[in-house]
């Protein structure tokens, strides 16, 4: 049976790979999907190692990888905060809850793009008028072991985006898998998210005066629908490897995490990301780096950073991590993420 489950597993990798690759050989689609709040860096771990589909262990999984909601063992509740360019900002709420032989999440994603002036033709500029635009993401996730190996995960959320009186929703599915090798410390996984409907801009910022024949005068001049086209939201797979080892040249208290990702999305070309993770001091401090999108030509995002502390289990009957995440980018501003991981 466990043989069946692992044949299953690495049946999907390939398939939805191939799949993936060969719809985007020769072009790359960028600025054609929708929701792409969703490509936004999440988790001050994942997102400051660049590498992560192999191994991700917090309430993040609910959307980088569900079957990483295995790794945890205890009750979790991840807020993690992103001052993004200009005014918006990037919000997560996660929560893990390990139940029977499996492990539920739960999560709550936003992007706030701030407040803008309304602007007419007719006004010849500003009217005197706000208005705001966002984007969410919510839903529930469910992971569980097939064998003692090999995890399995699934993510179903409903997003929204909103400007002004007029607004998207659909509902997406993520699937991933972990698999732990017969070679030491070499863990596998694969995620793919956003499965799902397209979105469709619809409200009454898109209702319009119209003229049906402005060959007559005094005619009935009703009101018109703006019809827009249907978008997909940014379908991606990750292929990713983990090498952890303990107690790094024979210290007790130093541990090394290395991981690299195959990223192939819907919206662009493939790409691979490399990181790591040293934690010291029996893992109350981290030091996480990693280089994102190698390989993709015009990628604007160069490296990351991030550093955590974690309080000592046996200082309190919960444990807390603060973790920290720099984004560095050309032509752009750096960006600064904090996070806040509570366990009990």
């Amino acid at each position: 049976m466990k043989t069946h489950y692992t044949r299953i597993a690495f049946l999907f990798v390939i398939v939805s790979f191939a799949g993936l690759t060969d719809s985007q050989a020769q072009l790359s689609k960028v600025g054609t999907t929708a929701a792409d709040f969703m490509n936004m860096p999440l988790g001050a771990r994942s997102s400051s190692m660049s590498a992560y589909t192999a191994t991700v262990n917090d309430p993040t999984a609910t959307l980088l990888n569900p079957a990483g909601l295995m790794a945890m063992d205890r009750n979790a509740l991840l807020l993690e905060h992103t001052d993004w360019f200009m005014d918006m900002n990037h919000s997560f709420l996660g929560a893990a809850i390990p139940s029977g032989k499996g492990v539920w999440g739960l999560h709550i994603l936003a992007m706030n793009y701030g407040e803008f002036e309304e602007t007419t033709a007719e006004a010849q500029g500003r009217t005197g008028r706000t208005f705001n635009a966002y984007s969410a993401s919510f839903g529930v996730s469910y992971a569980r072991s097939l064998s003692k190996n090999l995890s399995l995960g699934a993510t179903v959320r409903r997003i929204h985006e909103q400007i002004w009186n007029s607004s998207a929703s659909t509902t997406l599915f993520d699937v991933g898998t972990l698999y732990k090798t017969p070679i030491p410390n070499i863990t596998f996984g694969v995620s793919v998210s956003n499965v799902g409907g397209k979105l469709q801009m619809t409200g009454n910022d898109l209702i319009i005066g119209s003229d049906p024949d402005d060959s007559q005068e005094g005619n009935y001049n009703p009101d018109a629908l703006l019809f827009t086209d249907k978008y997909a939201a940014p379908l991606v797979l990750r292929v990713g490897l983990e090498w952890a080892k303990k107690e790094l040249f024979g210290n007790p208290s130093t541990n090394l995490t290395l991981t690299a990702d195959g990223v192939a999305p819907s919206s662009n070309l493939q790409s691979i990301s490399v990181g790591g993770e040293l934690s010291l001091l029996n893992e109350v401090v981290f030091v996480r780096g990693g280089l994102p999108t190698i390989g993709l030509e015009d990628a604007t995002q160069t490296f990351n950073f991030g550093l955590a502390i974690q309080a000592p289990d046996d200082l309190m009957p919960f444990s807390l991590q603060i973790g920290y995440a720099y984004h560095g980018y050309d032509y752009l501003p750096r960006v600064s993420k904090l996070s806040l991981l509570l366990e009990f």
